[in-house]
């Protein structure tokens, strides 16, 4: 390959088909007005002026005038030309940015591809007014270049000037980049300056009668110059916009078959879900791409944006460019989404003025509440566009769907989990504890017999003594047993289900208990869930406080009648406002003092029931955020109380 070509390939020639079609009117308008500027330097400088007024005006003072100017102002127009920018990327940078600025505006120019519409032939700015401004500069000199120059020839003004094609190049430019409005304003302005060469001669013209077909040239050329032109620039636009929009497709369906097949491939981890998929929805698309996972089960009671904080979201964040090149404040933007439960898109204009930070904050929502947010930041030419919001809508949507799958498998699994559960409950029931129930009766029928025959006959009473004592002892043995089966049992299967409240269940684990353990047990309730919405009444949360608090108190009655020596236990449930709190209060020995210094030692006791004793009562309450203390009033026993908030 030749060093010519190698020099245009490094230099980003645009050569797939979507970039030739952009750049085609300014390729176009800069070939016109230099073809047309050599042609007016060919017939000044070949030619012979009969029609010029030589002792009114300098003929080639004048033509060298004329010539220059147009030169320069060609030279300039090319020089800012975009696609002049394209070809030559480096042809106008500063010493002082060259390199680093340079291969981002290539990033940009590259990047900016699928957004970008028909290149116009000059280099436009972001106020609407200056484009206006630099146009309406450019058709009044060309005006001003083809009514002196008119002498020059015959007719004296309009095509009778040699730079009459040369200046239709205006129109050209005009109605490329502000298509039939643009174009047809151009022209008429155009034309203003063919009318005053022609009722106001240029100084040097000699006198001359208009005609009809000068007249009719020299004012229909330009209108229908810029009719064609603009026609031009929309099936360009269009057909350009199409092949645009084709290959955006195909990048997406691409990009969502790739997103697919890590969805599939990826387990029932959510974080590792959300790494593995982040890369391709990511890739060539975004500068930073942060995807938050919202834990519902956390705060599905609150409102949405209302203590969603980083202890209940999952955040995976992949970037390409370092943190100094693009800001992040994304803390800031994710709760202002999560409070208004709408997108946010954002464009900041950096002080370049060639780019911006585009930003997308896409909220993905499921039964009402916030799941997934999909913050997307670039620096980009211009903001994002629809099709982004799409392509992050529908990323989004299928990575919900692999969540939610996540989130079915857990539950499959621990429905089966429960049902087993339910399955060992009911084989205990029917099983242990009917037998240890037998047990029971038959050590007590035996215990009660012994009594009668030592009470009847005084010469037996001292052999079936230690008898009588040992089937009392075993009679205690066997009602423990029963309890703790029955501990057992409800430990397994299911709590509040169905319509179950939080009363009737403890008021059913109370007289259960007293039945067994024959220890008077009284509930005290103040206030009444009914108090509470349908909606939290119905809530993961509210479910989780009543198991909490039945584990508590089933804890509790067990260390009262096998530690305590207890006579009678009562237990106080208050419904607050905001939170539900439990008091145990028993009439036995109270704690046992310590031995050390150690406050944490006086409430430890020995694995009991759940094998963490006061321990695991205190973990479970400080799991849903609540307070756990275990107090020794003034008149004896312990009070052990836990509250938990809604």
């Amino acid at each position: 390959m030749s060093q010519t070509g190698k020099f245009f390939r490094a230099r980003n020639v645009p050569r797939a088909t979507l970039r030739r079609l952009r750049v085609i009117p300014s390729y176009f308008f800069l070939v016109w007005r230099w073809s047309m500027w050599l042609y007016a330097f060919i017939v000044i400088v070949f030619s012979q002026p009969s029609y010029i007024d030589t002792p009114a005006v300098n003929y080639k003072s004048m033509a060298t005038l004329l010539l220059t100017i147009t030169f320069i102002e060609t030279l300039i127009v090319t020089l800012y030309a975009p696609v002049l920018q394209i070809v030559f990327p480096r042809l106008l940078s500063s010493a002082s940015r060259q390199r680093k600025e340079q291969e981002q505006l290539e990033r940009l120019h590259q990047q900016a591809e699928d957004d970008a519409e028909i290149l116009p032939p000059f280099m436009q700015t972001r106020n609407h007014y200056w484009n206006i401004a630099i146009y309406s500069a450019d058709v009044i000199i060309c005006g001003l270049i083809m009514y002196y120059s008119g002498p020059f020839s015959n007719p004296p003004f309009g095509l009778g000037s040699p730079f009459y094609r040369y200046g239709m190049s205006t129109v050209f430019a005009a109605a490329a980049a502000f298509r039939y409005r643009g174009g047809l304003i151009a022209a008429l302005g155009y034309d203003l300056f063919a009318l005053l060469g022609m009722f106001v001669h240029a100084p040097g013209a000699v006198p001359y009668t208009p005609n009809a077909v000068d007249v009719v040239g020299s004012l229909i050329d330009t209108p229908i110059l810029a009719i064609l032109v603009a026609y031009l620039s929309n099936l360009l636009e269009n057909y350009a916009r199409s092949k645009r929009l084709e290959r955006e497709n195909a990048r997406t369906q691409a990009a969502l078959v790739h997103i697919g097949e890590t969805l599939l491939k990826s387990t029932g981890d959510r974080q590792e879900l959300l790494q593995r998929s982040i890369k391709p929805i990511q890739n060539g698309r975004f500068d930073r791409l942060t995807i938050v996972l919202i834990d519902l089960q956390q705060h599905e009671d609150a409102p949405v944006g209302v203590g969603t904080t980083q202890s209940n979201m999952i955040t995976c964040t992949e970037t390409a460019l370092p943190s100094e090149q693009l800001p992040h404040d994304s803390e800031s933007l994710l709760q202002k989404v999560l409070r208004s439960r709408q997108k946010f898109m954002s464009f900041e204009p950096l002080e370049n003025e060639h780019s911006g930070i585009a930003r997308l904050y896409l909220p993905l929502h499921k039964d009402g509440h916030i799941q997934l947010v999909l913050a997307a930041e670039s620096i980009r030419m211009t903001p994002f566009r629809p099709q982004h919001e799409k392509f992050l809508t529908i990323a989004g949507t299928q990575l919900l769907v692999a969540l939610e799958n996540i989130r079915l498998a857990e539950q499959t699994v621990q429905l089966a989990a429960d049902a087993e559960r339910g399955r060992i409950a009911r084989d205990i029931h029917d099983g242990i504890a009917q037998l240890t129930y037998m047990l029971s009766l038959q050590a007590e029928t035996c215990e009660a017999q012994a009594q009668r025959i030592i009470e009847a006959s005084e010469e037996d009473a001292e052999l079936l003594a230690p008898l009588a004592e040992r089937l009392g002892k075993m009679v205690t043995i066997s009602k423990q047993a029963l309890w703790e089966t029955r501990n057992y049992m409800f430990s397994l299967k299911p709590l509040m289900s169905g319509t179950t409240t939080l009363t009737q269940m403890l008021s059913n684990q109370l007289r259960e208990f007293q039945a067994i353990s024959d220890l008077p047990t009284h509930l005290t309730v103040e206030g009444s869930d009914a108090s509470y919405e349908e909606q939290r009444l119905r809530s993961r949360r509210y479910a989780q406080i009543g198991t909490t608090f039945f584990r508590i108190v089933q804890e509790a009655l067990t260390n009262a009648y096998k530690h305590a020596h207890a006579t009678r236990l009562d237990v106080y449930l208050r419904y607050q406002s905001d939170h539900i709190e439990v008091d145990i209060c028993d009439n036995g020995r109270g704690l046992p003092t310590p031995a050390s210094n150690d406050p944490q030692q006086a409430i430890e006791e020995p694995h009991i029931l759940s094998g963490h004793g006061m321990g695991g009562m205190r973990e479970r309450t400080t799991e849903l955020g609540g307070d756990f203390s275990v107090l020794s009033p003034a008149t004896g026993g312990t009070t052990i109380r836990a509250s938990i908030p809604l």
